[in-house]
């Protein structure tokens, strides 16, 4: 049954993934067309900085996340109800303070970044209007926070999809009537309200046994919130710093229509992400309630099925983008395109490929309370990027940037990462190394060659035949696991039909018996 639930989980958030992504893909061709690099490049700049204005979370919503399941669970509905209206209480402030760090932002915005004489005003004012959003964000995103501890992610996916298409409705109804990025943000303003009215009835309605009250939390309530979500906080600011300083950078020293540039290529590494993070985001949970069992079995089996289904989706995704994103890019965005978004996404791909592996484990880590070294990992990742992006921007420009965030992922994904996980679970670094990555890859190789050689021999004019030919290819993949992974394959099927047992299967526990796995 709890299998059942996790996959429900899953493909819930893969369906609002799934609209979301299509919607931003047909969109954003669109949208830059429409606007030009120059405005474009403005509207991605006032996101970015919207993205920090969102650190001011403090972590609560994992905090959130964590007394309203472990209350409504127990039936200790007064720890949940604490810990629920001091996070209102404490956000109600936290969304003051952003529209007043929105209010300086406004000011200076058009100096940092050279906005064109013409948009300055337009800028301060979807400042103003994305810190108003970003204000109600946060308060409501408490609500999303109970939604999420009880796992109702069908709940919060049928809101994201109803957002998704609302928001691009209107987005293609002002472009075509000749508005600017400002009346952009502004229905941005307004879909999001109307998200998060039923986002906060549906919560209510899912914990009915929640009773709400706007006062001042206890010392002890506050502490005990603070403990949890401190690291978290810092993950957070670390995280923001890698993903969206990018934009920033570029366009504080080359250009605002540098920056569309390079945000093309950063957008494809967003979409490639999600797809991974959507599964991931339901290990956390999972894995507390492993580790207060004392079940390191269940840990092992979870990191290594986990980051092998981590794998098995992301890399079929990222070496396609790897070996043909100059031709896609140009297929989808236009020819001037190609090059240089091209190289930039080869470039972050690096680091994209690797770090999927560590998203199962990251999800382990949260779910064991384990984060405090992570945070620290991350906080210098994010020091190491914005300073090597500064450096190497003045001497390669955007792919310095890109660069910049690339060299110092990849020195903690493949140097701290691995031991640190394996040690928590108790299994050897190259048992686990072999049974993710190595295997894995290996079923890669065929399918990673022929998209190479497609690239090379089969040019292609449009989209539909781009498709088209990925679609011809993917079965590669599933047909080189088959062979790779054929013996848990065959396990699998006795289970499932156990008339098959007289042929004699050969399969072991790999997590358990198997002398490599525990130390």
């Amino acid at each position: 049954m709890r299998g059942k639930r996790i996959t429900q989980n899953i493909l819930s958030n893969w369906m609002a993934l799934g609209v979301s992504t299509a919607i931003g893909f047909f969109l954003a061709p669109y949208i830059v067309h429409r606007l030009g690099n120059v405005a474009y490049g403005v509207w991605v700049l006032v996101a970015s900085l919207s993205a920090y204005m969102g650190l001011l979370d403090f972590g609560l919503r994992g905090a959130v996340m964590r007394y309203v399941s472990k209350g409504s669970a127990q039936g200790n509905h007064a720890e949940a109800q604490d810990a629920v209206s001091a996070a209102l209480w404490i956000r109600v402030w936290i969304s003051l303070v952003v529209f007043l760090a929105g209010a300086v932002f406004a000011q200076v915005f058009p100096r940092l970044f050279a906005v064109p004489p013409g948009m300055e005003h337009a800028a301060r004012t979807a400042i103003l209007v994305t810190a108003l959003t970003v204000a109600m964000n946060l308060w409501c995103g408490v609500f999303a926070g109970v939604l999420t501890a009880l796992h109702r992610y069908d709940q919060l996916s049928l809101i994201t999809i109803l957002q998704s298409a609302c928001r691009a409705a209107g987005i293609v109804w002002l472009l075509q009537h000749g508005h600017s990025f400002l009346a952009l943000v502004l229905w941005e303003l307004c879909t999001s309200f109307l998200s998060h009215v039923m986002m906060v009835v549906l919560a209510l309605r899912s914990y009915p046994q929640l009773r709400l009250t706007l006062r001042r939390p206890t010392k002890e309530v506050f502490r005990k919130l603070w403990t949890y979500s401190f690291y978290a906080l810092l993950i957070n600011l670390a995280i923001q710093v890698v993903n969206y300083t990018d934009n920033l950078v570029v366009g504080a020293f080359t250009s605002t229509a540098a920056v569309t540039l390079y945000a093309i290529g950063g957008s494809l590494i967003m979409y490639a992400r999600q797809i991974v993070g959507a599964m991931t985001t339901t290990f956390a949970p999972l894995a507390s309630t492993f580790e207060a069992r004392g079940s390191q079995q269940d840990l092992r089996r979870l990191l290594v099925q986990g980051t092998r289904a981590a794998l098995l989706i992301s890399l079929p995704i990222e070496l396609a983008l790897f070996l043909r994103g100059e031709t896609f890019i140009s297929l989808w965005m236009g020819p001037q395109y190609a090059h240089p978004s091209g190289t930039v996404l080869r470039i972050l791909l690096l680091s994209l490929i690797v770090s999927t592996g560590s998203a199962a484990s990251g999800g382990i880590v949260y779910g064991m309370e384990k984060h405090k070294r992570l945070a620290k990992w991350a906080l210098l990742e994010a020091a190491a990027n914005l300073g090597l992006s500064i450096f190497l921007v003045r001497r390669i420009g955007i792919y310095g940037v890109a660069w910049g965030t690339v060299i110092p992922s990849l020195i903690i994904e493949v140097l701290y990462w691995p031991p640190y996980i394996c040690h928590l679970v108790g299994m050897r670094v190259s048992f686990y190394l072999w049974q993710t990555w190595g295997r894995t890859v290996l079923a890669a190789v065929p399918y990673a060659a022929a998209c190479y050689l497609v690239e090379r021999y089969w040019p292609v004019r449009n989209l539909a035949v781009f498709f088209l030919q990925i679609a011809i290819l993917l079965p590669l993949f599933p047909l080189a696991l088959a062979l790779v992974y054929r013996v848990e394959l065959g396990v699998m099927l006795l289970k499932r039909f156990p008339k098959l047992a007289r042929f004699k299967l050969n399969g072991r526990n790999e997590y358990q018996s198997s002398p490599t796995s525990v130390r």
